[in-house]
């Protein structure tokens, strides 16, 4: 019989559904699946074509947002948004964007915020900080760009995952005016953030204290020789468990040993930081994602026999010739004789198989 009902009514038949029957709804056939679409979306991407994943009607001067940003019930689903430069600017001009920013309030479910090479207002940054100062988020922040005399008006914001892309700005005499905006957010998430991602932001950390929360931190291409920096914030972080660093030139050897008590995982580019960062913590999980001189592998290998707990878990890259590889798996064997699993990738060069991945 739901067959012979109109769309109006499906549709609102479906609300009172709970997810997974809405889910299964859009499974059964082509009948059902158009209305129950309507209250199965989760995710808003804004992409140089707007509102992709929402509609496929063309966007004429940002007409069709206001509308959407009208539809409460579609707004109360939403879990991700992602907002995108592209064309964006072009189809809905600064006005439009900063009703879509005050619409974030709408969105309930909403946890996860990806902005990419956004031009931020200061309305735009208003709603954004009332918006994270109501519940934890998961923050993306790419290249945008801040106004250079904001200050973020909340004392605390919730963040538990922050991730900070800035590409291309020089840090020379402390940081770009319109990155202070982005170092203001962090400093009012410390007591929330549990996972952070800095890219080509090293010099951040030179503003930041302990941050309780922090588990993970991940840092990705430096963008100037802060290393004292980052030694300091690896001090006063004693409750990081997981540490990322991809970039050969940082100089850990200003770590000192009683940094990073509780440190479990590491993930480096290059053999030679497994030296400052294994001996005498209790580092379990080894993953080196970048390919180093044999010599610096060995050594870097011989440093794991130095943890103060068993390597259980260890990746390594090897180079397309395989050189030294028996060499290379004979100290793994004598250097961390409880390994539970490894995994090797390699390239090689045969034929048409350009990747080869090994996992024992």
């Amino acid at each position: 019989m739901l067959y012979l009902l109109p769309d109006e009514l499906l549709v609102a038949i479906v609300e009172y559904c709970d997810q997974k029957t809405r889910k299964n709804l859009s499974l059964v056939s082509r009948r059902l699946r158009n209305p129950s679409q309507h209250t199965v979306f989760k995710t808003v991407y804004i992409p140089g074509h707007i509102f992709d994943t929402i509609s496929t009607l063309a966007i004429v001067g940002g007409e069709l947002l206001p509308a959407i940003l009208q539809n409460d019930r579609l707004l109360s689903y939403i879990q991700t948004i992602v907002i995108a430069q592209g064309m964006i600017f072009q189809h809905l001009g600064v006005n439009n964007m900063e009703l879509l920013f005050t619409a974030l309030h709408q969105m309930q479910q909403l946890r996860d915020i990806k902005l990419d090479e956004i031009p931020f207002t200061t309305t735009m940054l208003d709603r954004l900080c009332e918006v994270l100062s109501t519940r934890l988020y998961n923050v993306e922040l790419w290249s945008c760009t801040y106004p250079a005399d904001y200050t973020v008006q909340q004392a605390v914001l919730e963040i538990h995952r922050f991730r900070l892309v800035l590409g291309g700005h020089e840090w020379i005499n402390g940081p770009p005016p319109t990155t202070k905006v982005a170092i203001g957010i962090i400093q009012r998430s410390l007591s929330s953030i549990a996972i952070l991602t800095l890219s080509h932001a090293l010099g951040v950390l030179a503003y930041l204290g302990t941050m309780p929360r922090l588990i993970s931190l991940n840092i990705i291409l430096k963008s100037d020789s802060n290393h004292e920096g980052l030694s300091s914030f690896l001090v006063a972080n004693p409750q990081l468990v997981e540490f990322t660093l991809e970039g050969s030139f940082y100089d850990l050897s200003l770590l000192p040993p009683s940094a990073l008590p509780n440190l479990t995982t590491i993930l480096v580019d290059n053999a030679e930081m497994i030296r400052h960062l294994v001996p005498g913590r209790p580092v379990a999980k080894v993953e080196i994602f970048g390919y180093s001189k044999y010599e610096i592998m060995m050594d870097g290998l011989h440093a794991l026999s130095r943890s103060a707990a068993p390597i259980v878990e260890l990746t390594l890259p090897f180079h397309h010739y395989f050189t030294h590889l028996y060499d290379v798996l004979g100290a793994v064997v004598k250097v961390v004789p409880r390994l539970e699993r490894m995994s090797l990738s390699f390239r090689a060069e045969v034929r048409r198989i350009p990747i080869l991945s090994c996992t024992f």
